[in-house]
């Protein structure tokens, strides 16, 4: 069950045509913008290609494209090894825990 779009020559203006059948013929509709004016001519164009994302492509595209601008705002990345050895000497001082 095609959907086939058309666009006018003269104006742009663009309308879609369904069928039941690939095999039907289908003849170009009038030009919505036409009304008594001549030359408005109905050509059949390809449509747009649609490709849906599942979310793991959208960031994996959106790091592709945006990831060097978001590491520059954030920063360099903590030293996760300088805070541990900071909590290990804190914590000898700490009292023994209660049995």
């Amino acid at each position: 069950m095609p959907l086939y779009e058309f666009k006018c020559a003269k104006c742009g203006a663009m309308t879609e045509v369904f069928t039941r059948s690939v095999l039907a013929q289908v003849e170009p509709p009038p030009c919505p913008q036409a009304g008594d004016e001549r030359g408005h001519e109905m050509r059949r164009i390809v449509s747009a290609f649609v490709r849906h994302q599942t979310l793991k492509d959208k960031i994996a595209e959106a790091e592709a494209k945006y990831g060097k601008e978001v590491d520059a705002a954030m920063g360099p990345p903590p030293d996760v090894g300088k805070y541990a050895r900071r909590y290990e000497k804190l914590a000898k001082d700490l009292p023994p825990e209660p049995d």
